[in-house]
């Protein structure tokens, strides 16, 4: 059995991996562990880059209803058998008795480990770092650790920022469902190093993503 752990909103990320978990019949019974939503934002970015949810989604009781998966408002001791895979599409700070417990798969919007943190794609543009997604088990360090899988996003001569975004996302999404079968033959190790843990991106840097960006772009023309 596969758990999945998420909020009890309608929400973009765990509607794609839910879809393709069942899509590609990985793992037979699926667990989905809802939680309320644990903040609001407070943060205004000056450019979005996430997907969003436009029209109307199902929220995950009702997918788990329509997908034969089982639903759980909170986490229910018991239901998993002891290191069980865990993906993360939504939740706040996991205790650490689980992560102990069960095998927590986290699919980052990064390249560990040169870009950790939140804003990974921000970063890793504003700062020249490689930009990618990795799959990696939670252990003792915040992004960083076991390492499932890192791949690097394709970037176009004719590419958009957002148009980044969407590949990045969706290779983020599918990365997440291939680590249940990938997991096993993970074997690379990675420590944080010298590369800082980033916030937000504050506005004042954001003003010039999108120069760095072209530049980033003229740059893959040239090669």
């Amino acid at each position: 059995m596969i758990g999945v752990f998420t909020y009890q909103i309608p929400h973009r990320k765990t509607y794609d991996t839910l879809c393709q978990l069942k899509a590609r019949g990985i793992g037979g019974q699926v667990a989905v562990f809802a939680e309320p939503l644990h903040y609001q934002k407070s943060f205004r970015p000056l450019i979005e880059h996430r997907p969003k949810i436009y029209g109307s989604l199902p929220g995950p009781q009702e997918m788990c209803e329509n997908f034969g998966y089982q639903y759980f408002e909170g986490f229910q001791e018991g239901v998993l058998p002891e290191n069980s895979i865990i993906l993360i599409c939504g939740a706040g700070i996991v205790p650490q008795e689980r992560i102990e417990k069960y095998r927590i798969l986290n699919s980052h919007p990064g390249y560990l480990p040169n870009v950790r943190g939140l804003d990974a794609l921000k970063w890793a543009i504003y700062d020249g770092q490689p930009i990618g997604v990795t799959t990696h088990q939670l252990g003792d360090l915040v992004d960083a650790g076991l390492i499932i899988e890192r791949k690097l996003v394709p970037i176009y001569f004719n590419d958009t920022f957002h148009a980044v975004a969407q590949r990045q996302y969706e290779m983020e999404v599918s990365m997440l469902v291939d680590a249940v079968e990938k997991v096993g033959s993970a074997h690379e190790f990675v420590q944080p190093g010298d590369f800082p843990l980033h916030k937000r991106m504050p506005h004042e840097k954001e003003t010039r993503l999108l120069q760095r960006f072209e530049e980033l772009v003229r740059q893959v023309e040239m090669d």
